[in-house]
């Protein structure tokens, strides 16, 4: 094996085996034939995530001639991804596209895939799963995940188990685009939770009650509890007045229109359907 570590599996018998030079020596050279598989074994499974792996595109495809192409060789790099991907139960989306930009993508996937499967169920993995998903790198088009017991008494949410996912509207002006996040919601919300989708101006995102939460002080004096448990109420009521009128923002290219659009694009919408209840 190429690890240093590796010890003959002669080297492993009693010590009694030792005690006859050429006996011993017999049983070493037979044995050898088995640790010259075990190499070969090895060598090939450290050679596996290289070939079918993330890292599989740092490397020419064994079964692509040198001259196929660079068609040929972004083909066998999908399959090979594809084929990796099924392992996991896992198909590609479709709006990713089948290009180098499509294959990093997929190579980013497969790196994360691990962590992202181990953290699904948590608040931070699902929304880490739906940045990778949809290529949100920017911190400010990042959704925000509101867990409605952290606002209790709502009536937007009577369920025990309820959330909204704020995110950004830019990203996903097109109705397409948002059909697909809520088929990801639906798809990758953890089964307990009731889960709405809301798009939302990204500066709602970085105004209270969404940020800034109240913080409890080391060692708190009595006086410290009673303003932090006062804090805790109206941040809670600022979070229900939130949930019970959050909407989602459709611009006016998306917006409903009867037959053409007579305000020739500008921003005055006759039908009020810039805001559009959230169901």
């Amino acid at each position: 094996m190429r690890s240093p570590d590796y010890t003959r599996l002669a080297a492993q018998l009693p010590a009694v085996y030792q005690q006859d030079p050429v006996s011993f020596a017999q049983v070493d050279a037979y044995l050898g034939l088995a640790d010259d598989l075990n190499r070969a074994i090895v060598e090939r499974l450290e050679d596996l995530l290289l070939g079918l792996g993330p890292d599989a595109v740092l490397r020419w495809p064994a079964d692509v001639p040198l001259d196929a192409g660079p068609d040929a060789l972004l083909r066998s790099y999908l399959a090979t991804y594809d084929e990796v991907a099924a392992w996991a139960g896992f198909v590609f989306p479709a709006s990713w596209p089948r290009t180098e930009a499509g294959l990093a993508r997929r190579r980013q996937f497969l790196a994360r895939s691990a962590r992202l499967w181990r953290r699904r169920g948590t608040p931070r993995g699902f929304l880490s799963w739906f940045a990778l998903y949809f290529g949100i790198v920017r911190a400010d088009e990042r959704p925000y995940l509101l867990e409605h017991y952290k606002a209790p008494g709502t009536v937007a949410a009577p369920a025990p188990y309820s959330a909204t996912l704020f995110v950004p509207a830019p990203r996903f002006a097109d109705w397409a685009r948002r059909e697909e996040a809520a088929d990801f919601v639906h798809r990758y919300a953890p089964a307990h939770v009731g889960m709405r989708v809301c798009f939302v101006n990204p500066e709602l995102l970085t105004r209270p009650p969404l940020t800034d939460p109240p913080v409890l002080p080391d060692s708190p004096t009595p006086s410290q509890l009673d303003a932090y448990a006062a804090a805790v109420a109206e941040h809670e009521a600022k979070l229900n007045a939130l949930l019970c009128s959050a909407v989602s923002e459709i611009d006016h290219r998306n917006g409903i229109h009867i037959h053409a659009c007579v305000d020739g694009g500008r921003p005055h919408d006759r039908l009020d359907v810039g805001r559009l209840p959230t169901t």
